[in-house]
Order: C-alpha cells, then structure tokens, then sequence
C-alpha cells in the first residue's frame, strides 16, 4: 500500500496467517499504512522505528511476553492505541491487558466489519486528542507567551509532555507548580488517566507505604481490607508528589525502588505488581543544597530530575498578570455566580504595581476577595485587599503640586499615570537620582521603579548610579 500524507500507521503482530491474508484481501485498513510482525523482537524493532498510531496483538501461547510489550509501549508511547486479540480461553489475560493499557479486546475470530468499527473510533479518538492538544496549546501560550522565561518552559514541556519520563519542578510557594504539571498531564495523552496530587509532608513515615502502595486486608490494626495504593491509583496517569523534599530519608528509599522497575507489593502482600504511571514531582527547596547536607538522597534526586522545570515567581513574570486575572475572573463569575467584565484604571495599576509574595496563588485570592465585594460589573481599587492599597506608588505627600478638586471639568483632570509621573520624578530629584533611597521612599522594588523610569522617559543618563 502507497503511504500518504494523511495515512496513519498500524502495527499487527500475529501468527495466523489466515486472519494476515485476510487483511490484505478485504481493505479493511485501507487508509493506513500496515506494518506485520511474527515474533515480539520484530514488533518492537518496528515499533520503535516507525512509532505506529495503533497496535493489533494476537494474544497467544505466551500471555506474559504480551503484557510486557503492552506496558513497554504505553510507557514509551502513551498516545499509541493497542487492540488485543484473543480467545475465549485467554478472555481473563485479555480483561488483564486493560490495566497495562490496552484499549479493546476482540474475540476470535475476528470479522472485517468488528476491526473497521474498533478502528474508527480509536482513529477519532486519536483525531480529538490531536485537536484538543492543538487547542490547548493556544490557550497556554495566550496564557503565558507574553513572558519569555514563560514561553520557554512552555516549550520544553511540550516536548517532554508525551513521553513517560520523571518530572521535577521547582519554584517558589504559590507559583503554580501542581497547574503547570496538569498542564504536562492534559498534553501527555494521559488526559483519559487520572491526576493524582499528593502532599508528600502531610504523609507520616509509618503510613508512606500503605498509602503509596496500598495494603491487603488484615496486615495491620485498622485494615479491614484491602487497599490499592496512590500508585495503582494514577495507573495509566500521573501522579504528582507536591513538596517531594519533606520525604523521610526511609521514605526516599521505598520511593527510589519503586521508581527503578514501577513494580511493588502491597504491605502484607507477597504479589509483585506493576504500573504504568508517570511521577511529577515538585519542591520549593534546594534539593541540591539538601543532598550536599545528606537530608535528600543523591540517587533520588537523579531519578526525580531527568527534567527540571523552574517556575519564576510572579513579580518576575508580570506580563503574564493580564492573562492570569481574565483566567481567574472568569472562573469566579461561574463559581460565585457574577459577571465582572471590566478592571477599573485605578484597580489595574494596583495589579501591577503589587509584588505578590504569595506568587499565582496569591493573586488567586486577591482576584476572588475583590470580585466577592464588588458591587457592579467593574473590579476597582475599593475591592482590593487592604494591603495592596498601603503599597502602592501614590503616597499622600504635602509637597505634590496635583490637587484634584471635585469643580474642576472633566478636561482638566490628569490621567493617574501623568500623577504618578510626576510623583517618581519629584522622589528621583529628591533623592538625586538615587534609584535604591528612592524605590525604598517610595514602598517599591528597585526592578519596579526601574521599569516605571523607562516607561515614563524620566532616566538621567548623565547621572552615575
């Protein structure tokens, strides 16, 4: 068959001959480019040269050697999509290949008509991830795209998105390092798998592996059965281990041997078991600094960080303020039932003058403090929390020459940037020039006053800094 643009590719592993002829006779996969193998070795050998959309194994003599192959393929290529073909008498491994991954079983023998409808919806299905992965890569970098550092970590996990590899992000508290690795999640093709979070420092020692791995009924006091662990919980997802530096030392060793093969056994078990699940994991310390002291472990660390993503805080990021907040004002309109549609002037040069210790998480809050009091359809500078108001730039001062009163007309009122132009201009030449006394007079940060002498032309070259 002459390979087109347009056509996908499918991988069939089997041994009967009669069904290999018959896919070659009916045209039953006719706009797909159709790869065969006889034994396993060929299948991965063409499977990772040609990195087929859909896989047809023929379950036979040999279930186990199936499963291996499902599980190496899910974890090396998430978004390919595997039918199984089976026997009634092998129904049980087929029912079984569902948990490492698989997406139908078909019985033997199998009929054109059976294969064309599995493969129409598994090929709409693949079409509808590729959209919904298209769409949101729009959405993200309309998010973050304004901010360089931004767009750059938005590229890397894009790439790194469909692969099965370790994760670790770190940043400051509040910087969006859990929303970031959903991100990686949702464009992953795992969207159809859960995301599991969990904060590793709210897990005792005693209880990290009965809660990571799971326990059988009565292999300790209290457990009345049996329980599936976080790990089994997020198969074929992710599971996102938040503030991964509060581990134990002992907990670090359970979670480095799991991370070797993704294989464990649940406390009181003697089964081995295994899991196709992705591990994220993200701090906000120094996990170099912490292996130099012996309080994290080294081969952990290499383990966690075969890519490391670092989320800027937010003062560092501002351009991507106008972003955040239409994102969470339009998810507040729906949860508490309003319809803010516009920001005051007074209201947004509060939002970017404010340094936002607390990062994404901070302004999340601010957005749904101020939308809870407002009282039309605007956000102003009344709605904002008390402690963005004492600092911001306009300071009362006895010696500023602008003095708004209510007679004057509407042409005679000065725009609040002309005000606050005027007022870093007379705090620069009052403290000539000197841009450290004048961010520390004026309650701002020295990259703020910065920004704000370009944007208003008031920089004095000729003076020395």
């Amino acid at each position: 068959m002459s390979k087109k643009e347009t056509d996908k590719k499918l991988l069939i592993l089997t041994l009967d001959k009669t069904f290999s002829q018959e896919i070659d006779i009916s045209l039953c996969l006719k706009n797909f480019v159709i790869f065969k193998a006889k034994s396993h070795q060929e299948a991965l050998s063409l499977f990772d040269k040609e990195k087929p959309d859909i896989i047809i194994i023929d379950i036979e003599k040999k279930p186990a050697h199936e499963m291996d192959l499902i599980n190496y393929i899910k974890m090396s290529s998430p978004k390919t999509e595997v039918i199984i073909l089976t026997t009634l008498h092998e129904l049980e491994n087929a029912t079984h290949s569902l948990r490492y991954g698989a997406s139908f079983y078909l019985m033997k023998p199998i009929t054109c008509s059976d294969l064309q409808t599995v493969i129409e919806k598994l090929s709409l299905k693949i079409a509808r991830n590729k959209e919904y992965l298209e769409f949101e890569h729009r959405i993200l970098y309309d998010l973050m795209g304004a901010n360089q550092a931004m767009q750059k970590l938005l590229k890397l996990a894009i790439k790194i998105a469909p692969t099965s590899s370790t994760v670790l992000i770190g940043g400051e508290s509040g910087t969006g390092k859990e929303f970031f690795a959903k991100i990686i999640h949702r464009m992953s093709q795992r969207l159809e798998g859960k995301f599991i979070a969990v904060n590793c420092g709210g897990i005792p020692e005693t209880l990290f592996e009965s809660e990571f791995f799971g326990h059988k009924k009565g292999s300790f006091t209290g457990a009345d059965r049996d329980k599936m662990g976080l790990v089994e919980e997020a198969q074929m997802g992710t599971l996102f281990l938040d503030e991964v530096g509060e581990l134990s030392l002992p907990s670090q060793v359970k979670l480095l041997r799991f991370l070797q093969d993704y294989s464990f056994r649940r406390v009181g078990d003697s089964a081995l078991r295994t899991v196709n699940t992705r591990i994220i994991a993200a701090t906000n310390k120094d996990l170099v600094a912490m292996v130099k002291e012996g309080t994290f472990r080294e081969d952990l660390f290499y383990r966690l960080n075969v890519f490391y993503l670092n989320l800027p805080p937010l003062r560092e990021r501002k351009e991507t303020l106008p972003s955040l907040i239409n994102l969470f004002v339009h998810r507040n309109n729906a949860t508490l039932n309003k319809n803010i549609t516009t920001i005051s002037k007074a209201a947004e040069l509060l939002f970017a003058e404010y340094d936002y210790p607390g990062n994404v998480r901070e302004l999340e809050n601010i957005i749904e403090h101020a939308m809870i009091l407002a009282e039309t359809k605007e956000i102003t500078e009344r709605d904002l929390p008390e402690f963005m108001l004492q600092k911001r730039v306009l300071l009362p001062s006895q010696e500023s020459p602008i003095q708004l009163q209510s007679s004057e007309s509407k042409e005679n009122i000065v725009t609040l940037a002309e005000i606050e132009k005027q007022y870093i201009h007379q705090a620069l030449e009052a403290f000539s020039h000197n841009y450290t006394e004048t961010a520390e007079a004026l309650g701002i940060s020295r990259s703020t006053l910065w920004r704000k002498i370009r944007t208003y032309n008031l920089d004095k070259k000729d003076k020395q800094q």
